[in-house]
């Protein structure tokens, strides 16, 4: 009988040594890659979301572009913020927690950050926030004068981290108008605003880029 034969420890250790610095190697790519997808998914899909509620509002409503945001008594009252989104978007949303976060003297309630990790301050404030049922935050904030609009944050996974803009956070624009920030601008302009660092202003087009190349997040994106 031929005797068996077996691998050495050596030749073992050696294995298991090649297999590990393989997976050190690919692990970030497949990790971020698997990032990328769901980010795309979870902002697609509460695009679709607010898109097919303000439908359905209007079935109940009226066109949007008859909808009136009503004036508010001082700067700190958000209260006509909050009876607008109420009375227009809360009831045709699967919601699973609802809050008066902030006034005008207090930015949201956690921070956020641009993509080269500036903390984004005194832009804005959050009037009325929704939680939707798979996770995702939604932050209203009106801005009023001549020209009335409600913009809205989008927080893809809540409170948890990075809060960065582009990356967990995006921006629509909920009133005269549901759509993303730059939505049908041109493929050039929007990567140029998305990558300008420390401008949490520009970097609201992140969205609408990742739109505008067919709901996918490509390699000249700038994603950390």
């Amino acid at each position: 009988m031929k005797p068996l034969k077996a691998f050495t420890m050596a030749e073992v250790l050696i294995t298991l040594g090649v297999i590990g610095i393989v997976a050190c190697m690919t692990m970030p790519g497949v990790i971020k890659n698997y990032q990328k997808k769901v980010t795309v998914e979870r902002l697609k899909q509460t695009y679709s979301m607010m898109q097919q509620a303000v439908r359905l509002s209007e079935v109940q409503n009226g066109s949007s572009e008859d909808w009136i945001l009503p004036a508010y008594a001082s700067p700190g009252d958000t209260n006509a913020t909050e009876s607008f989104v109420k009375m227009y978007y809360e009831p045709y949303l699967q919601t699973i927690h609802r809050d008066k976060l902030a006034s005008s003297g207090t930015p949201y309630d956690y921070y956020y950050y641009t993509n080269d990790g500036q903390k984004v301050e005194n832009a804005g404030h959050t009037h009325y926030s929704i939680a939707l049922i798979n996770g995702v935050y939604l932050h209203f904030n009106a801005h009023y004068g001549v020209s009335q609009y409600i913009t809205l944050r989008v927080d893809i996974n809540g409170k948890q981290n990075p809060n960065t803009i582009g990356i967990d956070t995006f921006y629509m624009h909920a009133y005269p108008k549901m759509e993303l920030i730059g939505e049908g601008d041109d493929k050039k302009t929007l990567l140029e605003n998305c990558k300008t660092p420390a401008r949490a202003d520009l970097q609201s087009y992140c969205g609408a880029l990742i739109m505008a190349d067919g709901w996918e997040i490509r390699d000249d994106y700038p994603w950390h």
